[in-house]
């Protein structure tokens, strides 16, 4: 648990203080936390008798509404407690007579609500006075062309707005070192424009306090903090939640180090640029001085319209930054794209390489080689520094504008590379693109010494006395980089990346050439043998199992032998002409098979014969429609094509019907389409259709299938640039339809 009244706080330890339960706030105001369901008052401030008559909070009992605010009043408050409060909400409220500015939030699953007496802007015209000066400041600002004169011009208006001595605008640098870059004060006093307060001035979770409450005020430096009673939440047992509370009493550090400075009354505005912490606009005061609500009001939206003029400012640099880039980028890309010698090219371009970034050196690891350019460490010095990336940092890009802080072994190197901006390649090989930047001399300039210095005999670490200026040469340190440096080289590794592949490629090119061109005659050769292989075997089973139907009616019928005989003969002959045919291809070293002029139904009528037996025994009725007749293709391929169409539609014939065969060949817009009609069993085109013309694929049980057939004139076809479509209905009729490209088309019939 957490307690803050158990935590001694200084220098050594007060980015671990626990200021958000300091149970403590200022003088000018009082606070209650409440139940967030009840509103039952669990603590209270011990000042609120001094706000309202009310007895000091007994220690068993707790002060409770009734002691302090009469009904009408607690139903006025109700309607705000009972509200969602997922922001803050501010509201007037009249308590014994008296009106009070309330804020009210949740923290916790508590309410937290602070009240304030409230100051009635008396007069008129002062008011609209101030909402026409900020108007008028909007104006200006925005008129203004460099950050420095906005700057100057905010903090003289606030000083102006808020009568204070002293008004400061405070930029935070990439490690949270703050710099005046604005300041306005009363002669004589201090000065610190340029000067540099260390980040341990604003530790992290006030950082983060200041981007959840961005307007601050302490009243009075040297008043007596009030306590919160009890300290410790009666139902939680913790602290309150004091983060974002409007009267919180600052860390007693904090209150030491404006005393330190001679202040006695500050408020800061926090500037806030796309959700981050950008800077701060402090303004102090000798004196205690407590600035009303509107005021406070009127200095965050001087802070709103500031950040929004400074992200403008950034986004019209940036812009024409980035064209200016991208623009070089561009002349750059042309002239490694045009060379033949990438290594030489990024010599001769190595100054208009490195002014993408604003880098002194460059260095390229891709493919195995190393590229460098500019001003680099030497090879072996990157190699181990990309080993370490490799092994270190798991991000695609990575910068640092002091590498030997985060690698040691940069030391050596400081000179050429104290910034180093990264872009990874692959983290696996290690390629990666680098750019550096040297080490630059730089005179900081703090306000006071900014180490944590402890006087002999103290107990503790106290904030530094003086804020008299103090430089020191700062080292190992490189120029930052820019977000459009950062995005320019994303954009130029793969502009490398292109070049060098393209490079590459080039190089490569005659052989892959060959290469190619030899693996695709193998393939080619490869395919066709396995082509004709599944030909010869499909084509010969058909035949031969003719012959065999034919012997087997001989040995039934010996009187039909000379009708038979003849029969065996045209099956014979044709088989020895497609044996021939493919021989002659075979002889060819297996070239892709001479396209000729094929007469159509010539082949047609020679599968017919082939196929008698068949016919004879199952009383096929066979038509012809053969529109186009003439085709310019493989004699081989067509009648393979011929056969696994035919064949199949005798093949699944129906036992409930007389086979009805129609062969159809027509002209279409796209070539030539070949087509065979059967009444036989049909397919289920849904179940089976993705499959029906892969490999071995038979789907009725057939004994005689191979699921070769269909294969075949699926690659046939696209052989010859057409393709193979079916209709079916089960049990009822199929389609199988070849369409072969125009090439094929010899003569218009």
């Amino acid at each position: 648990m957490l307690n803050y009244q158990n935590h001694q706080v200084d220098l050594s330890n007060c980015d671990n203080e626990p200021i958000h339960y300091i149970g403590r706030i200022q003088a000018h105001g009082f606070l209650l936390i409440l139940h967030a369901e009840s509103f039952e008052i669990e603590q209270a401030s011990d000042n609120l008798p001094s706000f309202l008559n009310v007895a000091t909070p007994d220690k068993s009992t707790g002060i409770r509404w009734q002691d302090f605010a009469d009904d009408f009043t607690r139903a006025q408050l109700l309607p705000y407690l009972t509200s969602d409060l997922k922001e803050p909400s501010m509201f007037l409220l009249e308590l014994q007579s008296q009106r009070f500015l309330c804020f009210l939030h949740r923290a916790q699953d508590k309410l937290v609500l602070e009240l304030e007496r409230y100051v009635p802007i008396t007069d008129e015209q002062l008011h609209l006075s101030t909402s026409h000066r900020l108007l008028r400041f909007s104006s200006e600002l925005e008129q203004l062309p460099t950050l420095p004169e906005k700057a100057d011009l905010t903090v003289r208006f606030v000083r102006q707005l808020l009568d204070y001595d002293h008004s400061m605008l405070y930029r935070f640098d990439e490690d949270w070192h703050g710099e005046v870059i604005g300041e306005e004060t009363q002669s004589g006093d201090q000065v610190y424009l340029h000067h540099h307060f260390p980040a341990t001035d604003i530790p992290a979770q006030a950082r983060q306090l200041l981007v959840e409450k961005p307007i601050r005020q302490i009243a009075n430096v040297g008043a007596q903090a009030v306590n919160i009673r009890p300290y410790l939440n009666p139902d939680t047992g913790q602290p309150a939640f004091l983060f974002r509370s409007e009267l919180r009493n600052p860390s007693e550090i904090h209150l030491e180090y404006l005393r330190n400075m001679g202040v006695q009354a500050s408020l800061s505005v926090s500037l806030v640029v796309q959700g981050k912490l950008w800077g701060i606009i402090a303004c102090h005061h000798k004196s205690p001085l407590l600035v009303n609500y509107w005021k406070r009001q009127a200095c965050l939206h001087i802070a709103q319209i500031f950040s929004s003029s400074i992200l403008a400012l950034q986004e019209q640099r940036d812009l024409q930054e980035m064209a200016a880039l991208r623009k070089k980028e561009k002349k750059l890309v042309k002239h490694l794209n045009n060379s033949d010698d990438l290594q030489k090219e990024l010599q001769r371009q190595s100054d208009a390489l490195l002014h993408l970034t604003g880098a002194s050196g460059m260095a390229l690891k891709l493919g195995g080689k190393l590229y460098l350019a500019g001003t680099t460490p030497t090879q072996e010095q990157v190699e181990g520094l990309m080993d370490w990336l490799s092994r270190n940092i798991k991000q695609p890009q990575f910068q640092t504008r002091e590498l030997a802080k985060v690698y040691p072994e940069a030391a050596a190197i400081r000179e050429t590379a104290s910034g180093l901006l990264v872009t990874e390649i692959a983290r696996h090989d290690q390629e990666y693109l680098l750019y550096f930047k040297p080490e630059i001399s730089e005179k900081r300039i703090w306000a006071g010494n900014p180490e944590k210095p402890m006087t002999q005999g103290q107990l503790h670490i106290h904030p530094r006395e003086s804020f008299e200026q103090w430089s020191e040469l700062i080292r190992g340190k490189s120029h930052p980089w820019t977000l459009n440096e950062q995005e320019i080289a994303q954009t130029a590794v793969k502009s490398l990346i292109s070049a060098v592949l393209r490079q590459q490629k080039s190089h490569l090119q005659d052989l892959n050439q060959e290469l190619q061109h030899t693996s695709e005659l193998l393939q080619s050769k490869n395919d066709r043998l396995e082509d004709f292989t599944q030909i010869i075997a499909h084509n010969l089973r058909s035949p031969l199992s003719n012959m065999k139907g034919l012997a087997q009616m001989y040995a039934d019928e010996p009187e039909m032998g000379a009708e038979l005989m003849g029969m065996m003969s045209n099956v014979i002959q044709n088989m020895n002409t497609t044996l021939n045919e493919l021989n002659v291809i075979l002889e060819s070293e297996l070239k892709l098979p001479v396209s000729e002029p094929v007469y159509l139904p010539a082949v047609v009528e020679r599968e017919l014969q082939n196929l008698q037996a068949v016919l004879i025994e199952s009383g096929a009725q066979v038509e012809l429609d053969l529109e186009v007749e003439t085709l310019k293709a493989p004699r081989v391929y067509l009648e393979s094509i011929a056969h696994n169409l035919i064949s199949n539609a005798l093949k699944y014939r129906s036992s409930q019907r007389q086979p009805q065969i129609k062969i159809r060949s027509w002209q279409s817009e796209k070539g030539v389409c070949f087509s065979v009609t059967d009444n036989g069993l049909g397919l289920d085109i849904a179940k089976y259709g993705d499959k029906l013309f892969n490999l071995y694929k038979t789907f009725h049980g057939n004994k005689d299938a191979k699921g070769l057939g269909l294969y075949l004139t699926r690659i046939q076809a696209e052989a010859l640039g057409g393709y193979v479509e079916v209709e079916s209905t089960p049990n009822h009729a199929t389609t199988f339809m070849v369409c072969l490209g125009k090439n094929t088309l010899q003569t218009k019939q």
